[in-house]
């Protein structure tokens, strides 16, 4: 089919017609999976990938949304080769959808100015040509550069939400965030009880391989350190600010940096309890220690309040894993936060976290023979 040529046109036919299409066409091949899921599905995963990758932010939406679709219905039905067809098809929406120009992205002034000053150019009248010859087109390559990377960060926070969806199964994670911060609001008038919430396991999380599930946490790992380095170049974010990017406030990726690495640690903890994957159980212990010291090391860099209080879901993720694991372990895991922890207490914490960091503290002693109770 030929799309059609002129740009709102094909902008329209993107969001209604082949949005429409997309969805009829999961729903229509989750019905005939057995027969279809063999011969088409390779090809669907391409034409999703395709959908994401368009400059549509509701056609990119749409394309993740039917992955999840797509993957929680048949997921069961998947063999060893479809999930790593399924897991490669996310790892490649996640490459190709890196905002990367958001770390590199310079006014036209900027540039030519380098040019001129490269070129030897340094006189007034020649200065001001050059930088005349670019003006009238300056806006609509910003407009376009910006909407393309608004629609790739969209995208990245639409598929962590997938990832974190198709795994663990939706709302299942939101659900934990409550039971945590209700235990830890509990806490401070002593009536918390810190045991593990039993539910029925409806994810995807039993049939992905640790492999896989590893290969994904990299991809999350990867995702959350783009996110960083943006929120914390300062000097770029006010560049691309004053240039109009996302409306009246400094541009940010705090959902990305927090949801990124919220799912990520999920999945690292859920398999490091795991007795069916003792087999990584050193490779899986060994990423935790990296990201959570790397997590609470960013923590402490920190400047803005806001900043940090966007964190106090995380770090109260982290602290009440950590309760939760067997003396050995918290040693094992505490030997290396330790500093830090202690450097975090001179922060104006909220007062649930202020409760379980008081908790993890008093386990140090008896775990460590500091104290007999």
């Amino acid at each position: 089919m030929k799309l059609p040529e002129k740009q709102p046109e094909k902008d329209e036919w993107m969001t209604t017609t082949c949005n429409h299409a997309l969805y009829a066409i999961v729903d229509v091949f989750t019905q005939y999976y057995d027969v279809l899921g063999p011969l088409l599905l390779e090809e669907l995963y391409s034409q999703l990938h395709w959908c994401v990758q368009q400059d549509n932010e509701q056609l990119a939406r749409s394309g993740t949304n039917c992955l999840e679709n797509l993957v929680n219905s048949n997921g069961n039905k998947f063999t060893e080769g479809t999930w790593e067809k399924t897991c490669q098809c996310m790892l490649d929406i996640f490459n190709s959808t890196v905002p990367s120009a958001l770390l590199t992205w310079k006014p036209e002034s900027m540039k030519t100015t380098a040019v001129i000053e490269q070129n030897g150019d340094i006189g007034p009248n020649k200065g001001i040509l050059k930088r005349s010859s670019y003006h009238q087109d300056i806006n609509v390559d910003n407009t376009e550069v910006f909407n393309s990377l608004a629609i790739k960060s969209a995208v990245q926070l639409e598929l962590i939400q997938t990832i974190d969806n198709i795994i663990f199964f939706p709302a299942t994670s939101r659900k934990e965030d409550a039971e945590t911060l209700a235990f830890a609001t509990a806490d401070m008038t002593g009536g918390g009880s810190l045991t593990e919430c039993q539910r029925d396991e409806q994810g995807m999380y039993r049939l992905l391989s640790s492999p896989h599930l590893l290969q994904l946490t990299e991809c999350l790992l990867q995702s959350h350190r783009f996110a960083k380095a943006f929120n914390i170049n300062h000097d770029q974010r006010n560049l691309l600010w004053k240039a109009g990017y996302k409306g009246s406030a400094k541009p940010n990726l705090l959902k990305q940096e927090t949801q990124s690495l919220a799912c990520l640690m999920r999945i690292l903890f859920k398999m490091y309890c795991d007795e069916d994957r003792q087999e990584h159980w050193s490779i899986i212990e060994t990423k935790l220690i990296t990201v959570c010291q790397e997590a609470l090391e960013y923590f402490l860099r920190l400047q803005s309040e806001n900043h940090r209080e966007a964190w106090t879901s995380l770090l109260l993720l982290v602290m009440t894993r950590l309760l939760k694991m067997p003396d050995n372990r918290f040693a094992v895991h505490i030997s290396r936060y330790y500093p830090l922890l202690c450097e975090i207490v001179c922060f104006d914490l909220k007062a649930e976290l202020r409760s379980i960091l008081r908790r993890v503290f008093l386990r140090i002693g008896p775990v460590f023979h500091i104290t007999t109770t």
